[in-house]
């Protein structure tokens, strides 16, 4: 074990002199940024600082080993337990931090000059096992070389470290981190699905394209106990995140360049966009773009999506945009939906006086407006129909797969019913295989209801599409789709102008085909 240099020597002298002659109160501070058991594990650089401390034991108290495990040496701030040495340090409980390298401590040059210079304004000294403090004019050149050295030793590798990965995700395979939600990764490190997730990720989609509003996927999930993986419950943007994500149909996508870059990494690298790096995709491609037509249309309503007019109600006092809300009625009656002025509330200042207006009139009264536009253009052969024929045939797809479920559930369910008829079956098996088929009943109720939908926005579609002078379905019918119903007012209507006497509802000049 090394002895002191001479000005480890003076200084540890002095602070134990301050202090009553009696060992300094010290803290050993380990580091390690991968789990590796190489020499330079925590457990190691631990060892080597205990060693240090006994072998000069007449000068050290140590009161505390803190270790910071995968964390990078080139940043201080997101290492708690380092922290946690500074803060005893300004409150003068610890004068000496032993660490068995200067990487250890820190990779950046400028954080060294800065915390030992905390150190030394506290009173105190930062000492490394493995390299004697020296203050001179030549020590303080070699401190300076061999800390540029550590800092380009860091980028270097983080450099090369990143260039590997946009080599095998160019391929498909991993970037590391956590596979998304309802896919895996093999053992060759390329994303397939998750047979247990990949269910839930389709449902979310297939109600979407449904038109379920966010509110009501997550009360379903709830309702049927499925969480995130961290346990949580799902949330809008959860779910928004899912839905607006490639690699749900196919796409394997790396390095965004709408995302946060490595501080450490300063060569630029391209983004990596493979278009059938996922062989098997949870979504199809079909399914996937009509679902972002839907985003599109729904933009502006996320929480309160149950509500039509969101993206095109205006006050008329002051021009904001007004939005859906809601209030009580009282004890065990449904809420009553009402527009109002974001300029009304109280909690933005209370400018505005336009106290609002139901929901369900001023909906009804553009519904109206918009069925008789739809029959002016249908007469008047104005509408471009499409967009309309892309979502009837997406609408059919996803009927026939919602069918061809049902029809394997309950070829599931005929199956279980002629083993649970067999004689002598065991009550244990018998009970296991009755609640397996009431499971895959429930899901077959939950899959109807999903046809029963489809039907009716495949009926609203077809009806537009007919082009035959006239809508040859009623208003209600029409409307019945949530999704519909907001894709037709977006396309028709250009504002609707609310204040506290006064309803204008404006419609666009031009036809359908130039609206969006």
């Amino acid at each position: 074990m090394r002895k002191f240099s001479e000005d480890e020597q003076k200084i540890l002298s002095r602070i134990m002199e301050d202090g009553g002659n009696t060992p300094i109160p010290t803290c050993i501070y380990a580091r390690k940024s991968t789990k590796d058991t190489s020499e330079n594990s925590i457990e190691t650089q631990i060892a080597s600082c205990n060693e240090f401390v006994e072998a000069h034991k007449a000068y050290f108290k140590v009161i505390g080993t803190y270790k910071d495990v995968e964390k990078s040496g080139m940043f201080t701030e997101n290492r708690d337990e380092f922290l946690k040495i500074v803060e005893l340090l300004e409150l003068n409980q610890v004068k000496v931090m032993i660490v068995t390298k200067w990487d250890r401590f820190s990779r950046d040059p400028l954080d060294l000059r800065i915390y030992n210079e905390k150190f030394y304004q506290n009173g105190g000294v930062i000492i490394a096992v493995d390299d004697p403090i020296d203050l001179s004019a030549i020590g303080q050149l070699k401190y300076d070389i061999v800390a540029a050295f550590n800092k380009y030793y860091v980028h270097r590798i983080a450099e090369d470290t990143k260039a590997v990965l946009i080599h095998k995700t160019s391929k498909g395979q991993s970037g590391g981190g956590v596979a998304n939600y309802g896919y895996e990764f093999d053992e060759d490190n390329y994303l397939v699905q998750n047979p247990h997730e990949a269910v839930v990720v389709q449902d979310i989609f297939d109600k979407i394209e449904l038109g379920y509003s966010y509110g009501d996927i997550i009360d379903d999930l709830k309702a049927r106990n499925i969480k995130t993986r961290k346990g949580n419950d799902f949330t809008v943007s959860t779910i928004h995140d899912m839905l607006v994500n490639v690699k749900y149909k196919g796409i394997y996508r790396y390095n965004r360049k709408d995302r946060k870059q490595s501080k450490i990494v300063k060569k630029q690298f391209d983004e990596v966009w493979v278009e059938d790096g996922i062989k098997d995709p949870i979504i199809t491609v079909e399914q996937f773009d009509e679902v972002q037509k839907i985003l599109e249309v729904r933009k502006g309503y996320k929480t309160d999506s149950d509500y039509l007019l969101t993206s095109v109600m205006e006050c008329e006092h002051c021009g904001a945009k007004m939005h859906g809300s809601s209030v009580s009625n009282g004890k065990n009656k449904p809420r009553r939906q009402y527009y109002v002025c974001p300029n009304h509330l109280k909690k933005n200042g209370g400018t505005c006086s336009n106290k609002g207006i139901d929901a369900s009139d001023i909906e009804s009264q553009v519904k109206r407006d918009v069925y008789k536009v739809m029959e002016q253009y249908l007469e008047s052969n104005q509408i471009d129909t499409s967009k309309f024929n892309a979502s009837l045939e997406s609408k059919k797809r996803l009927k026939q797969s919602i069918q061809k479920s049902i029809d394997n559930l309950q070829n599931k369910i005929d199956n279980l019913t002629d083993l649970l008829l067999e004689p002598e079956i065991r009550e244990s098996k018998k009970a296991s295989l009755e609640k397996r088929i009431e499971d895959n009943t429930k899901e077959i109720d939950n899959l109807k209801q999903k046809i029963k939908l489809a039907d009716e926005a495949i009926q609203g579609y077809e009806s537009i599409i007919d082009k035959k002078g006239k809508l040859n379905i009623g208003e209600e019918i029409l409307f019945k789709n949530n999704i519909l119903s907001k894709q037709l007012i977006r396309l028709i209507v250009d504002r609707v102008i609310v204040g506290n006497e006064n309803i204008k509802i404006e419609i666009l000049e031009k036809n359908q085909g130039e609206s969006e």
